[in-house]
């Protein structure tokens, strides 16, 4: 469905992609994990055409070209096929909730307003979020914006959607309000390709997880096998690093709620 092979990117002297070699097919759930700088964030970007790609091949339903070959229009075509969830939630701060869903639907694609607010209604309903419909994003709290951010994606009916640390920017109470939809998507049958930090997400929701470091995918498998029993040194190293930070981070909640109640 999608994919790209050998891509390579770099930013000036720093390659930050090495021959990346990646597919999700139609319904899967594949979640990306990594240090980061190791080149997740930026392999997403280069698949949805907010990066260009130094080199590599392009594969998208029927579109199978060179990445540098690929004209204008069929990278617009593209992009009316796929959404994409920003860490930051990227909402007009000038437009309530519904115009921000409806926004790319009026301009990009030429809805007429009256069924751009429909579709735009019953996405934020999708999310949770249609009592929030006429609430500015500075009135919202950062799960509700990213809320409002995925049905923008869901909006145009994706064929898959890109999440890009969808919860990275959000405090930990705010962060099981976003992945409870993007559960619910999962379920639903949406293609998702999620760069995460949430390894219980990853563990229990995603198909498969690739790992990645230094700008190539080091393993990847079926999700629960490879976050319980990777094969590669450095998949282990990763997520031995990952379980003593949550456990500090537990260890430092805990004294502070005992500070608090002293």
């Amino acid at each position: 469905m999608l994919g790209v092979k050998q891509l390579h990117k770099k930013f000036g002297n720093n390659e930050v992609l090495k021959g990346i070699d990646f597919n999700v097919d139609k319904g899967e759930v594949i979640a990306i994990i990594g240090s980061s700088g190791s080149g997740k964030t930026t392999l997403l970007r280069c698949m949805a055409f907010l990066e260009q790609a130094d080199s590599g091949e392009y594969i998208f339903d029927d579109l199978h070209k060179d990445i540098t070959a690929i004209t204008k229009k069929e990278i617009r075509q593209a992009r009316m096929k796929m959404g994409f969830v920003f860490q930051g939630f990227n909402l007009f701060r000038n437009m309530t909730a519904l115009k921000n869903v409806m926004e790319g639907l009026t301009t990009a694609r030429k809805v007429p307003a009256a069924e751009a607010e429909r579709i735009a209604t019953e996405m934020l309903v999708r999310v949770g979020m249609g009592d929030r419909a006429n609430y500015y994003p500075d009135q919202l709290s950062g799960g509700q914006q990213q809320r409002v951010a995925i049905a923008r994606a869901l909006a145009a009916n994706p064929e898959v959607i890109l999440f890009d640390e969808p919860t990275s920017a959000l405090d930990p109470e705010l962060t099981g309000e976003v992945l409870e939809v993007m559960v619910k998507l999962a379920h639903e049958g949406t293609t998702m390709v999620v760069v995460t930090h949430e390894m219980d997400f990853a563990e229990n929701v995603a198909n498969r997880v690739l790992f990645m470091e230094h700008g190539v995918i080091v393993e990847e498998g079926p999700a629960k096998e490879m976050l319980t029993n990777p094969k590669e040194e450095a998949t282990k190293r990763f997520l031995r690093r990952l379980l003593r930070e949550n456990v500090d981070e537990e260890a430092n909640e805990g004294s502070s709620a005992e500070t608090a109640k002293a």
